[in-house]
């Protein structure tokens, strides 16, 4: 995970015991008022007994791999939510604490509890209107402006409610967490406000793509793939790699992509994941392979860049050595991931890096091709990708591409900028990642996003391939296949994409 967003994250989880600490803590103590109604000492000590578990609740229901049971009882978290709204909404209509805090405390719980609703309601109602998606979309917006894009599809930064204190402060302490609690939740409020109207045209902005149509693409040099399983630091999950597979098998996929960490290039994990893929492969499934990042990764290249650089190599070795991947990309998204992991790189070292892992690959396995995957579409990407074209030792260039918290705006604006790169480039060109995020923005929209782009790939002669990116939710929420085992919409357009792209190739 990167560098910035590992510490953001530790702050962000120690803030939300102490939350939960607040919330648990105060509840004890508004039980023993014995002069406040029989009615708010009950929603406050429901509050108190069932915030913590609704919590897990919420965390566990988010990921394939703690979803099993779970997600039955998912609802348990805007329930929750709701008596938090019931017991902050009486203590101010009752004055039992002062509007200056009341007031605040009740605008955030009511906004996490009708983007909870949201977001439960989307699980089933998969087409909500942009009005309402919007709500959700503008509260991850908010947690952006911390996190950046990473806020989009984490499953951990869920927002907790506050119970609202009804009863006289007694210590000065005690009116100073009061009063910072009141600021800091007004100020959770106002973003979420402020981001609304252009979260409500984000989530509306993916309709462009709903009657996009695909291309022809009768000679057969176009190809779907899927990424499966979770970032990999060791063996792949059992329980994600039957399910995984099965659905790169009903598909009828003909790439599969797995992203590895250098901790998970151990021999027996490599061994383990080549032995899972082996009955894939021989049916003619081409497998791509990206390196991630470890933690710890920033220090070990701010020390000495380039015995990091050979660390890197190393794993290179180990991974074309033991996977034999038909296609390797030597580092995920050098200039989003690989920055946010790594901090300031400069391009002479990703140049360095590339060409010599890239000769190195062709020396151990001269049929595995070396891709370069760009993402951030910043100027620096410009320059690496105008090197890839330059250089002998990258066989691939392509495009990781996602929208941000505009929407399908920006994803529009991405296959503008990527379709004005490719032109004149004389090498085949992928789309190493196509993702889209259906807790935020809705599962319809990530069909949208998904189709707009498939659409739009197969209209670019040089485009060859699309991988789309993964199939389930785990550490990242962005799957095809939602925590509960359920398969998103979007499948039934990757299917069809598929069999319209194999008709075409057939009827030649």
């Amino acid at each position: 995970m990167p560098r910035r967003f590992d510490w953001l994250l530790g702050g962000y989880l120690a803030i939300s015991i102490l939350v939960l600490l607040w919330d648990v803590l105060l509840a004890g103590q508004i039980a023993q008022a014995r002069r406040l109604s029989k009615f708010v000492l009950a929603l406050t000590a429901i509050c108190g007994l069932f915030v913590v578990p609704a919590a897990l609740i919420a965390l566990a229901s988010s990921s394939m791999l703690t979803a099993r049971a779970i997600h039955l009882v998912a609802w348990a978290w805007p329930v929750t939510l709701g008596i938090f709204v019931a017991q902050s909404g009486y203590a101010l209509v009752r004055r039992l604490v002062t509007p200056l805090v009341a007031v605040p405390i009740f605008a955030l719980n009511l906004l996490l509890f009708l983007a909870a609703v949201v977001r439960y309601v989307g699980e089933w109602i998969p087409d909500l209107p942009a009005a309402l998606q919007g709500i959700d979309a503008a509260q991850m917006t908010a947690v952006g402006t911390l996190f950046g894009r990473g806020a989009l599809a984490s499953p951990l930064l869920l927002l907790l409610p506050l119970l609202s204190p009804a009863y006289p402060a007694r210590w000065r302490v005690s009116k100073s967490v009061r009063a910072l609690l009141a600021v800091s939740a007004a100020a959770m409020v106002v973003l979420t406000l402020m981001e609304y109207p252009r979260a409500v045209h984000a989530a509306d902005s993916f309709s462009q793509f709903r009657d996009e149509r695909l291309q022809e693409r009768p000679t057969g040099d176009f190809r779907l793939g899927l990424r499966i399983l979770p970032m990999l630091n060791g063996p792949p999950p059992p329980l994600a790699l039957a399910r995984d597979l099965a659905l790169a098998d009903t598909l009828g996929v003909s790439i599969v992509s797995v992203t590895i960490t250098p901790m998970g290039t151990t021999a027996f994990a490599l061994d383990s994941l080549a032995l899972s893929l082996d009955n894939l492969r021989r049916d003619s499934v081409q497998l791509v392979v990206a390196l991630g990042y470890d933690w710890g990764d920033a220090d070990r290249y701010e020390r000495a860049p380039s015995r990091y650089m050979e660390r890197r190599l190393a794993v290179v070795d180990r991974v074309v050595r033991r996977l034999r991947p038909d296609v390797l990309l030597p580092a995920l998204e050098p200039e989003q991931a690989g920055k946010q992991a790594l901090g300031r790189v400069s391009l002479t070292w990703w140049r360095d890096y590339h060409a010599r892992a890239g000769e190195l690959t062709h020396r151990l396995r001269p049929r595995t091709r070396v891709g370069l995957a760009v993402s951030a579409f910043s100027p620096n990407d410009s320059a690496l990708y105008a090197w890839g074209e330059r250089s002998n030792d990258i066989d691939l260039l392509g495009f990781s591409l996602a929208p941000s918290f505009g929407g399908g705006a920006s994803l529009a604006a991405r296959l503008r900028v990527a379709a004005r790169w490719m032109k004149g480039s004389r090498k085949a060109q992928w789309v190493f990642s196509i993702r889209s995020f259906p807790r935020v923005f809705g599962e319809a929209n990530q069909d949208r996003a998904i189709w707009g782009t498939l659409a739009w790939a197969t209209s670019e002669p040089q485009l060859r391939a699309v991988i789309v990116d993964g199939a389930g939710d785990y550490d990242e929420l962005i799957g095809l296949r939602a925590p509960g085992g359920r398969l998103r919409q979007v499948v039934a357009s990757v299917d069809r994409a598929r069999r319209a792209l194999d008709e075409a190739r057939d009827a030649r």
